[in-house]
Protein backbone atom coordinates (compact mmCIF):
# COMPACT_ATOMS: atom_id res chain seq x y z
CA UNK A 1 0.00 0.00 0.00
CA UNK A 2 2.78 2.43 0.85
CA UNK A 3 4.74 1.84 -2.35
CA UNK A 4 1.56 2.15 -4.43
CA UNK A 5 0.43 5.19 -2.40
CA UNK A 6 -3.03 3.83 -1.73
CA UNK A 7 -5.53 5.67 0.43
CA UNK A 8 -7.25 2.45 1.55
CA UNK A 9 -7.57 -1.25 0.75
CA UNK A 10 -10.61 -3.14 2.04
CA UNK A 11 -10.72 -6.94 2.24
CA UNK A 12 -13.84 -9.10 2.59
CA UNK A 13 -14.41 -12.85 2.94
CA UNK A 14 -17.44 -15.16 3.08
CA UNK A 15 -18.30 -18.86 2.87
CA UNK A 16 -21.30 -19.71 0.69
CA UNK A 17 -24.01 -22.23 1.68
CA UNK A 18 -22.18 -24.70 -0.59
CA UNK A 19 -19.02 -24.11 1.51
CA UNK A 20 -17.24 -22.21 -1.25
CA UNK A 21 -14.90 -19.52 0.07
CA UNK A 22 -15.01 -16.15 -1.69
CA UNK A 23 -12.76 -13.16 -1.10
CA UNK A 24 -12.98 -9.62 -2.43
CA UNK A 25 -10.52 -6.73 -2.37
CA UNK A 26 -11.54 -3.11 -2.96
CA UNK A 27 -8.67 -0.66 -3.43
CA UNK A 28 -9.02 3.13 -3.26
CA UNK A 29 -6.05 4.99 -4.67
CA UNK A 30 -7.03 8.65 -4.69
CA UNK A 31 -10.38 10.35 -4.06
CA UNK A 32 -9.32 14.01 -4.23
CA UNK A 33 -11.33 14.62 -7.41
CA UNK A 34 -14.40 12.66 -6.28
CA UNK A 35 -15.54 9.18 -5.19
CA UNK A 36 -13.51 6.36 -6.68
CA UNK A 37 -14.99 4.67 -9.76
CA UNK A 38 -13.57 1.52 -11.27
CA UNK A 39 -14.56 -1.93 -12.47
CA UNK A 40 -14.83 -5.18 -10.57
CA UNK A 41 -12.79 -8.13 -11.86
CA UNK A 42 -13.94 -11.66 -11.06
CA UNK A 43 -11.12 -14.14 -11.64
CA UNK A 44 -9.09 -16.97 -10.12
CA UNK A 45 -5.59 -15.86 -9.07
CA UNK A 46 -2.58 -18.11 -8.57
CA UNK A 47 -2.13 -16.61 -5.12
CA UNK A 48 -3.51 -13.73 -3.10
CA UNK A 49 -0.53 -11.39 -3.47
CA UNK A 50 -1.07 -11.28 -7.23
CA UNK A 51 -4.65 -10.14 -6.62
CA UNK A 52 -3.42 -7.36 -4.33
CA UNK A 53 -0.83 -6.28 -6.91
CA UNK A 54 -3.48 -6.28 -9.63
CA UNK A 55 -6.17 -4.35 -7.78
CA UNK A 56 -3.84 -1.67 -6.42
CA UNK A 57 -2.10 -0.97 -9.71
CA UNK A 58 -5.45 -0.88 -11.51
CA UNK A 59 -6.85 1.53 -8.90
CA UNK A 60 -3.86 3.81 -9.39
CA UNK A 61 -4.40 3.73 -13.14
CA UNK A 62 -8.04 4.71 -12.63
CA UNK A 63 -6.94 7.82 -10.69
CA UNK A 64 -4.74 8.88 -13.59
CA UNK A 65 -7.45 7.98 -16.12
CA UNK A 66 -10.06 10.14 -14.39
CA UNK A 67 -7.62 13.03 -13.99
CA UNK A 68 -6.65 13.06 -17.68
CA UNK A 69 -10.27 12.62 -18.79
CA UNK A 70 -11.25 15.65 -16.66
CA UNK A 71 -14.10 13.92 -14.86
CA UNK A 72 -14.92 14.30 -11.13
CA UNK A 73 -13.96 10.79 -10.03
CA UNK A 74 -11.22 9.21 -8.00
CA UNK A 75 -9.46 5.95 -8.73
CA UNK A 76 -10.59 2.61 -7.35
CA UNK A 77 -10.86 -1.03 -8.37
CA UNK A 78 -12.20 -4.30 -7.03
CA UNK A 79 -11.31 -7.94 -7.55
CA UNK A 80 -13.28 -11.00 -6.50
CA UNK A 81 -10.98 -14.00 -6.09
CA UNK A 82 -12.68 -17.12 -7.39
CA UNK A 83 -11.87 -20.56 -5.95
CA UNK A 84 -9.75 -22.48 -8.45
CA UNK A 85 -11.47 -25.81 -7.87
CA UNK A 86 -14.97 -24.66 -8.91
CA UNK A 87 -15.98 -24.69 -12.60
CA UNK A 88 -17.40 -21.36 -13.73
CA UNK A 89 -20.81 -22.89 -14.49
CA UNK A 90 -21.12 -24.05 -10.86
CA UNK A 91 -20.70 -20.56 -9.37
CA UNK A 92 -23.74 -19.15 -7.63
CA UNK A 93 -23.40 -15.71 -9.21
CA UNK A 94 -26.52 -14.35 -7.52
CA UNK A 95 -25.13 -15.21 -4.07
CA UNK A 96 -21.66 -13.95 -4.99
CA UNK A 97 -22.69 -10.56 -6.36
CA UNK A 98 -25.38 -10.01 -3.73
CA UNK A 99 -22.64 -10.42 -1.15
CA UNK A 100 -20.30 -8.14 -3.09
CA UNK A 101 -23.03 -5.49 -3.20
CA UNK A 102 -23.34 -5.69 0.58
CA UNK A 103 -19.56 -5.23 0.90
CA UNK A 104 -19.75 -2.23 -1.41
CA UNK A 105 -22.57 -0.64 0.57
CA UNK A 106 -20.39 -0.66 3.71
CA UNK A 107 -18.06 1.87 2.04
CA UNK A 108 -20.82 4.53 1.97
CA UNK A 109 -20.21 5.72 -1.57
CA UNK A 110 -16.41 5.99 -1.43
CA UNK A 111 -16.26 3.45 -4.27
CA UNK A 112 -18.58 3.05 -7.27
CA UNK A 113 -18.24 -0.27 -9.10
CA UNK A 114 -18.69 -1.22 -12.75
CA UNK A 115 -18.10 -4.09 -15.17
CA UNK A 116 -14.64 -5.47 -15.84
CA UNK A 117 -13.01 -8.75 -16.81
CA UNK A 118 -15.14 -11.65 -15.62
CA UNK A 119 -18.27 -9.60 -14.84
CA UNK A 120 -21.33 -8.71 -16.90
CA UNK A 121 -24.38 -6.46 -16.80
CA UNK A 122 -26.52 -9.10 -15.04
CA UNK A 123 -23.92 -9.27 -12.24
CA UNK A 124 -24.10 -5.50 -11.86
CA UNK A 125 -27.90 -5.72 -11.69
CA UNK A 126 -27.51 -8.12 -8.77
CA UNK A 127 -25.09 -5.74 -7.06
CA UNK A 128 -27.55 -2.89 -7.63
CA UNK A 129 -30.14 -4.73 -5.53
CA UNK A 130 -27.86 -4.19 -2.53
CA UNK A 131 -26.39 -0.73 -3.23
CA UNK A 132 -26.92 2.21 -5.58
CA UNK A 133 -23.17 2.66 -6.08
CA UNK A 134 -23.07 0.83 -9.43
CA UNK A 135 -22.20 2.48 -12.75
CA UNK A 136 -22.90 -0.24 -15.35
CA UNK A 137 -26.15 -1.94 -14.36
CA UNK A 138 -28.97 -2.23 -16.92
CA UNK A 139 -30.28 1.25 -16.15
CA UNK A 140 -26.94 2.72 -17.26
CA UNK A 141 -25.73 0.21 -19.83
CA UNK A 142 -22.60 -1.52 -21.07
CA UNK A 143 -19.61 0.86 -21.42
CA UNK A 144 -17.89 -1.31 -24.07
CA UNK A 145 -19.08 0.81 -27.01
CA UNK A 146 -17.77 3.99 -25.38
CA UNK A 147 -14.44 2.35 -24.56
CA UNK A 148 -14.04 1.14 -28.15
CA UNK A 149 -14.91 4.59 -29.54
CA UNK A 150 -12.24 6.15 -27.34
CA UNK A 151 -9.67 3.57 -28.46
CA UNK A 152 -10.43 4.38 -32.11
CA UNK A 153 -9.90 8.09 -31.36
CA UNK A 154 -6.62 7.23 -29.64
CA UNK A 155 -5.41 5.08 -32.53
CA UNK A 156 -6.33 7.90 -34.92
CA UNK A 157 -4.29 10.38 -32.83
CA UNK A 158 -1.34 7.96 -32.75
CA UNK A 159 -1.43 7.42 -36.51
CA UNK A 160 -1.76 11.15 -37.22
CA UNK A 161 1.16 11.99 -34.94
CA UNK A 162 3.31 9.25 -36.45
CA UNK A 163 2.41 10.23 -40.02
CA UNK A 164 3.07 13.90 -39.34
CA UNK A 165 6.61 12.98 -38.32
CA UNK A 166 7.35 10.56 -41.16
CA UNK A 167 5.12 11.66 -44.04
CA UNK A 168 2.14 13.80 -45.00
CA UNK A 169 -0.94 13.35 -42.82
CA UNK A 170 -3.72 11.27 -44.38
CA UNK A 171 -7.43 12.14 -44.41
CA UNK A 172 -8.09 8.56 -43.30
CA UNK A 173 -4.99 7.23 -41.50
CA UNK A 174 -6.45 3.70 -41.18
CA UNK A 175 -6.48 2.89 -44.90
CA UNK A 176 -3.89 0.30 -45.87
CA UNK A 177 -2.43 0.03 -42.35
CA UNK A 178 -2.06 -3.28 -40.52
CA UNK A 179 -3.33 -3.75 -36.96
CA UNK A 180 -2.45 -6.69 -34.70
CA UNK A 181 -5.26 -7.01 -32.16
CA UNK A 182 -4.75 -9.13 -29.06
CA UNK A 183 -8.15 -10.13 -27.68
CA UNK A 184 -11.54 -10.07 -29.41
CA UNK A 185 -13.68 -9.60 -26.32
CA UNK A 186 -16.29 -6.91 -25.61
CA UNK A 187 -13.97 -4.04 -26.59
CA UNK A 188 -11.46 -5.74 -28.89
CA UNK A 189 -14.19 -7.06 -31.20
CA UNK A 190 -15.74 -3.60 -31.56
CA UNK A 191 -12.32 -2.05 -32.21
CA UNK A 192 -11.47 -4.69 -34.83
CA UNK A 193 -14.70 -4.16 -36.76
CA UNK A 194 -14.35 -0.36 -36.63
CA UNK A 195 -10.77 -0.49 -37.95
CA UNK A 196 -11.83 -2.84 -40.72
CA UNK A 197 -14.68 -0.47 -41.59
CA UNK A 198 -12.13 2.36 -41.97
CA UNK A 199 -9.98 0.28 -44.32
CA UNK A 200 -7.42 -1.24 -41.98
CA UNK A 201 -6.10 -4.80 -42.26
CA UNK A 202 -6.65 -6.93 -39.15
CA UNK A 203 -4.40 -9.61 -37.68
CA UNK A 204 -6.02 -11.00 -34.52
CA UNK A 205 -5.67 -13.58 -31.78
CA UNK A 206 -8.09 -14.79 -29.13
CA UNK A 207 -8.46 -17.87 -26.96
CA UNK A 208 -12.14 -18.13 -27.98
CA UNK A 209 -12.22 -20.34 -31.09
CA UNK A 210 -15.74 -19.26 -32.04
CA UNK A 211 -14.75 -15.60 -31.98
CA UNK A 212 -11.76 -16.43 -34.18
CA UNK A 213 -14.06 -18.18 -36.68
CA UNK A 214 -16.30 -15.10 -36.76
CA UNK A 215 -13.26 -12.89 -37.38
CA UNK A 216 -12.03 -15.12 -40.21
CA UNK A 217 -15.49 -14.99 -41.81
CA UNK A 218 -15.11 -11.20 -41.94
CA UNK A 219 -11.72 -11.48 -43.65
CA UNK A 220 -9.50 -10.97 -40.62
CA UNK A 221 -6.27 -12.97 -40.38
CA UNK A 222 -6.08 -15.16 -37.28
CA UNK A 223 -2.78 -16.13 -35.65
CA UNK A 224 -1.87 -17.85 -32.40
CA UNK A 225 -1.86 -15.84 -29.19
CA UNK A 226 1.84 -16.63 -28.74
CA UNK A 227 2.79 -15.11 -32.11
CA UNK A 228 0.46 -12.09 -32.12
CA UNK A 229 2.80 -9.73 -30.29
CA UNK A 230 5.65 -10.25 -32.74
CA UNK A 231 3.62 -9.78 -35.92
CA UNK A 232 4.95 -7.19 -38.33
CA UNK A 233 2.32 -4.43 -38.25
CA UNK A 234 1.77 -0.69 -38.07
CA UNK A 235 -0.17 -0.77 -34.80
CA UNK A 236 -0.19 -3.33 -31.99
CA UNK A 237 -3.59 -3.16 -30.26
CA UNK A 238 -3.59 -4.97 -26.85
CA UNK A 239 -7.20 -5.59 -25.79
CA UNK A 240 -6.83 -8.39 -23.23
CA UNK A 241 -5.22 -8.55 -19.78
CA UNK A 242 -2.25 -6.46 -18.63
CA UNK A 243 1.48 -6.95 -18.33
CA UNK A 244 1.82 -8.29 -21.86
CA UNK A 245 4.82 -6.14 -22.90
CA UNK A 246 7.80 -6.96 -20.73
CA UNK A 247 11.57 -7.31 -20.73
CA UNK A 248 11.48 -10.73 -22.39
CA UNK A 249 9.53 -9.62 -25.49
CA UNK A 250 9.89 -5.85 -25.87
CA UNK A 251 12.88 -6.16 -28.18
CA UNK A 252 10.98 -8.61 -30.40
CA UNK A 253 8.15 -6.17 -31.19
CA UNK A 254 7.74 -5.34 -34.90
CA UNK A 255 5.25 -2.48 -34.71
CA UNK A 256 5.52 1.32 -34.95
CA UNK A 257 2.70 2.10 -32.52
CA UNK A 258 1.13 0.48 -29.44
CA UNK A 259 -2.44 1.64 -28.84
CA UNK A 260 -5.09 -0.58 -27.27
CA UNK A 261 -7.73 -0.94 -24.58
CA UNK A 262 -6.01 -3.27 -22.09
CA UNK A 263 -5.10 -1.87 -18.70
CA UNK A 264 -1.46 -1.87 -17.55
CA UNK A 265 -0.04 -3.06 -20.86
CA UNK A 266 3.57 -2.40 -19.79
CA UNK A 267 4.90 -4.75 -17.12
CA UNK A 268 6.89 -1.95 -15.48
CA UNK A 269 7.99 1.63 -16.08
CA UNK A 270 11.34 0.68 -17.59
CA UNK A 271 9.51 -0.71 -20.63
CA UNK A 272 8.30 2.78 -21.57
CA UNK A 273 11.89 3.96 -21.81
CA UNK A 274 12.83 1.00 -24.02
CA UNK A 275 9.88 1.74 -26.33
CA UNK A 276 11.04 5.35 -26.56
CA UNK A 277 14.55 4.23 -27.50
CA UNK A 278 13.10 1.91 -30.16
CA UNK A 279 10.98 4.79 -31.56
CA UNK A 280 7.76 2.91 -30.87
CA UNK A 281 4.96 5.36 -30.15
CA UNK A 282 3.01 4.28 -27.06
CA UNK A 283 -0.50 5.55 -26.25
CA UNK A 284 -0.76 5.27 -22.43
CA UNK A 285 -3.50 2.77 -21.67
CA UNK A 286 -5.24 4.88 -19.05
CA UNK A 287 -5.66 7.69 -21.58
CA UNK A 288 -6.76 5.77 -24.66
CA UNK A 289 -9.21 3.48 -22.84
CA UNK A 290 -10.95 6.23 -20.85
CA UNK A 291 -14.15 6.13 -22.93
CA UNK A 292 -15.78 3.55 -20.68
CA UNK A 293 -14.98 5.55 -17.55
CA UNK A 294 -16.33 8.73 -19.15
CA UNK A 295 -19.55 6.91 -20.08
CA UNK A 296 -19.98 5.31 -16.64
CA UNK A 297 -19.20 8.50 -14.73
CA UNK A 298 -21.54 10.76 -16.67
CA UNK A 299 -24.39 8.24 -16.80
CA UNK A 300 -24.04 7.51 -13.08
CA UNK A 301 -24.14 11.22 -12.28
CA UNK A 302 -27.29 11.60 -14.39
CA UNK A 303 -28.96 8.67 -12.60
CA UNK A 304 -28.09 10.13 -9.19
CA UNK A 305 -29.61 13.47 -10.19
CA UNK A 306 -32.66 11.64 -11.44
CA UNK A 307 -33.17 9.91 -8.09
CA UNK A 308 -32.56 13.16 -6.22
CA UNK A 309 -35.35 14.79 -8.24
CA UNK A 310 -37.72 11.92 -7.52
CA UNK A 311 -37.87 10.75 -11.14
CA UNK A 312 -37.64 7.18 -12.37
CA UNK A 313 -36.66 7.63 -16.01
CA UNK A 314 -34.57 10.11 -17.99
CA UNK A 315 -36.64 11.78 -20.69
CA UNK A 316 -35.54 11.72 -24.33
CA UNK A 317 -34.28 15.32 -24.38
CA UNK A 318 -32.03 14.89 -21.34
CA UNK A 319 -30.85 11.51 -22.61
CA UNK A 320 -29.81 13.11 -25.91
CA UNK A 321 -27.94 15.87 -24.05
CA UNK A 322 -26.07 13.33 -21.92
CA UNK A 323 -25.15 11.30 -25.00
CA UNK A 324 -23.82 14.40 -26.75
CA UNK A 325 -21.75 15.34 -23.68
CA UNK A 326 -20.32 11.83 -23.44
CA UNK A 327 -19.44 11.79 -27.14
CA UNK A 328 -17.73 15.18 -26.87
CA UNK A 329 -15.62 13.94 -23.95
CA UNK A 330 -14.66 10.78 -25.82
CA UNK A 331 -13.65 12.78 -28.90
CA UNK A 332 -11.38 14.75 -26.55
CA UNK A 333 -9.19 11.66 -26.10
CA UNK A 334 -7.68 12.52 -29.50
CA UNK A 335 -6.48 15.97 -28.40
CA UNK A 336 -5.38 14.73 -24.96
CA UNK A 337 -3.13 12.10 -26.51
CA UNK A 338 -1.83 14.47 -29.17
CA UNK A 339 -0.85 16.94 -26.44
CA UNK A 340 0.95 14.21 -24.48
CA UNK A 341 2.84 13.06 -27.60
CA UNK A 342 3.91 16.65 -28.36
CA UNK A 343 5.01 17.36 -24.78
CA UNK A 344 7.06 14.17 -24.74
CA UNK A 345 8.66 15.13 -28.03
CA UNK A 346 9.58 18.62 -26.84
CA UNK A 347 10.76 17.56 -23.37
CA UNK A 348 12.72 14.50 -24.59
CA UNK A 349 10.97 12.34 -21.99
CA UNK A 350 9.20 9.05 -22.60
CA UNK A 351 5.46 9.32 -23.21
CA UNK A 352 4.41 7.31 -20.16
CA UNK A 353 6.36 9.59 -17.82
CA UNK A 354 4.83 12.72 -19.33
CA UNK A 355 1.30 11.30 -19.01
CA UNK A 356 1.96 10.36 -15.37
CA UNK A 357 3.23 13.83 -14.57
CA UNK A 358 0.17 15.54 -16.10
CA UNK A 359 -2.20 13.22 -14.23
CA UNK A 360 -0.45 13.80 -10.93
CA UNK A 361 -0.59 17.56 -11.35
CA UNK A 362 -4.34 17.38 -11.93
CA UNK A 363 -4.87 15.19 -8.89
CA UNK A 364 -3.51 18.08 -6.77
CA UNK A 365 -2.91 15.61 -3.99
CA UNK A 366 -1.43 16.30 -0.58
CA UNK A 367 0.15 12.86 -0.92
CA UNK A 368 3.73 12.96 -2.18
CA UNK A 369 3.20 11.23 -5.51
CA UNK A 370 6.18 9.59 -7.19
CA UNK A 371 6.59 11.09 -10.70
CA UNK A 372 8.19 7.89 -11.98
CA UNK A 373 4.63 6.58 -12.34
CA UNK A 374 2.77 3.39 -11.64
CA UNK A 375 3.97 0.32 -9.78
CA UNK A 376 5.04 -2.92 -11.39
CA UNK A 377 2.52 -5.45 -12.68
CA UNK A 378 2.95 -9.21 -12.62
CA UNK A 379 1.20 -12.17 -14.29
CA UNK A 380 -1.89 -11.41 -12.29
CA UNK A 381 -4.64 -13.72 -13.41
Amino acid sequence: MQSMQMQAVHCFQITSPEQHEYRAIIALHNTNLGPALGGCRCLPYDHEQLAFDDVMRLAQGMSYKAALANIPQGGGKAVILLPKNIPAEQLDRHFLFSWFGQCLEQLNGQYITAMDVGTQVSDMDTVAQQTRHVASASNIGDPADATAEGVIEGIKASLDFDLNIHSARSVNPFVGKSFAIQGLGHVGWRVAKAIQHWGGHIIAADTDEEKCRQAQALGMKIVSSDSLLVQSCDVLVPCALGGIIHADNVNELRCRIIAGSANNQLADNSIAEILDQKNILYAPDYVINAGGLIFASMQYKAQCQLLANGSEKINATIDKQITEQINAKILGIYSTLMSIFQQAQYSHKNINLVANEIAQQRLSSEINLDPSGKGDVYDAA
